[in-house]
């Protein structure tokens, strides 16, 4: 390894550890305010304030209290019991898992400290802690190590040690290691003598596998290309239109807004799903277009026509993270009021999960300033990908979203009827507003409004419209 190339690894993996250190150091600050409670009952006072320990200290997903084995107590499921079993009891101290039976398909990062024969186990998400991990160094992988088990970028938790790791720098702090892994390229003369000492056959079959990766690698990206392409090209054309799905009160049945989501049906590919060129608009530097196209088009329809509605409504529009690296969604949010003074309709902002808004100046700004516009700010798809506490008490939402992976079924799954009950308590802790999405079924929807769910949304009771047929249907049923 170069001196230069040593450097900057030294220097990279001190601010790892350093960012690290900093998260842990909430988990220990968590804890600290939590072992007091584990003296009382879990009444929905504990219940209360173990939630704004959550909500209020950064980094932190979930706090439990545990009598021996059985949590009695948490941030998530409240006042159940939960038995664990030897294997999945956390030790005292640093642990890491590679999930739980709420995701069980993430990491998780677990600080348990003990009092009296009690303890308290505080759960950080390992999201946080492997994008700490990602750097701009493509030369050097870096891993975390705990207790025999690594944590590398990917979130991925490995059982076994890499022993070929360059360099390794142990927290001042806390019991744990980053590895620092350079990758070396292999060069094609090396591989190709490596695998020409197998047999002839596996040679063919490696190749002729190699080459059918490469016609499928170079046909994605071919389409990813030309999909990009298409899409840049469509927002010049307008190509991209606003839908609208319905959002019901629950206590009057009405409808009192709707979710703007923005669909492309192209000219000669037909109707292509969100789903393909959301995130590409994201990779690419094009979702702040598509924000704006959003409300620009629904400005428009509502300055053109006779849309004037007699109750409070409001249209909630995706933002990302994105969205909030200047100040144009200010901007865009005026122009919108300048060309609907007297529509009686009014802007939230529904911030989505999939990537990152962080706790700048910027944004702590921005959110000040919507405010006084009277823009109200929803978290959508709460307890899901980047919608967590800690965005509670960032951006201060007058709604959260309860994401359909948590109503459906809820009639007859007693684990998610838990988390919905303490997402709806959360809420009303803040004063928030509910909104259930994905209802499908009556019995759904009279189950979530028993629970005290305050809004609706889902195929129950519409899909998503063009934005005229939504704005008939919603004048039709304005007394």
């Amino acid at each position: 390894m170069k001196v230069s190339q040593r450097i900057n690894t030294q220097k990279n993996v001190i601010i790892i550890r350093d960012e690290i250190d900093r998260v842990l150091n909430h988990a220990r600050i968590a804890s600290h305010s939590a072992i007091h409670f584990l003296e009382g009952k879990c009444d929905s006072a504990t219940q209360t304030d173990i939630r704004k320990i959550v909500a209020t200290i950064p980094d932190i997903r979930t706090v439990s209290l545990l009598r021996g084995n059985e949590i009695y107590c948490s941030s998530v499921f409240g006042a159940q019991f939960f038995r664990l079993d030897a294997q999945s009891t956390p030790p005292l101290g640093l642990s890491l898992m590679d999930g739980n039976a709420l995701t069980p398909y993430r990491s998780l990062l677990i600080y348990r400290t003990e009092h009296v024969g009690k303890s308290v186990m505080v759960g950080i998400d390992g999201y946080y802690l492997q994008n700490k991990l990602k750097t701009n160094d493509r030369r050097t992988d870096y891993q975390m190590t705990l207790n025999g088990l690594t944590l590398n970028a990917a979130g991925q938790v490995l059982t076994h040690r890499n022993n070929t790791a360059s360099a390794r720098y142990f927290s001042p702090v806390y019991k744990y290691q980053i590895n620092a892994n350079p990758v070396v390229p292999v060069s094609p003369d090396v591989l190709l003598k490596t695998v020409w000492q197998d047999e002839k056959l596996g040679v063919c079959l490696t190749l002729l596998l190699s080459a059918l990766l490469s016609t499928i690698t170079t046909k994605t990206l071919s389409h990813r290309n030309t999909l990009l392409f298409m899409l840049k090209k469509a927002l010049d054309k307008n190509e991209l239109i606003p839908f609208i799905q319905p959002i019901v009160e629950a206590e009057s049945g009405n409808t009192v807004g709707g979710e703007v989501l923005m669909r492309w049906k192209h000219p000669q590919r037909g109707h292509i799903s969100p789903e393909h060129f959301i995130p590409l608009a994201e990779q690419n530097g094009l979702i702040t277009r598509i924000t704006q196209s959003g409300l620009r088009q629904v400005a428009d329809t509502l300055n053109s026509g006779d849309i004037i509605n007699s109750r409070d409504m409001t249209l909630f529009f995706n933002v990302s993270a994105a969205d909030f690296m200047n100040h144009d969604i200010i901007d865009w949010c005026r122009k919108f009021m300048r060309k609907t003074p007297f529509s009686g309709w009014q802007i939230g902002l529904e911030i989505t999960e999939r990537e990152p808004v962080e706790d700048t100046q910027l944004v702590q700004t921005l959110c000040e300033q919507l405010d006084a516009l009277g823009v109200q700010i929803s978290i959508d798809d709460f307890g899901t990908g980047n919608s967590n506490y800690r965005y509670l008490m960032q951006f201060r939402p007058r709604y959260i979203k309860i994401d359909k992976v948590f109503t459906l079924g809820i009639e007859t799954d007693a684990s998610k009827e838990a988390i919905v009950r303490n997402i709806i308590a959360i809420a009303q802790d803040m004063r928030c507003m509910t909104i259930a999405e994905g209802v499908e079924t009556a019995s759904q929807k009279v189950k979530l409004a028993a629970m005290g769910v305050t809004h609706f949304q889902g195929y129950y009771f519409s899909k998503p419209v063009d934005m005229a047929t939504f704005f008939q249907n919603t004048l039709n049923t304005l007394p």
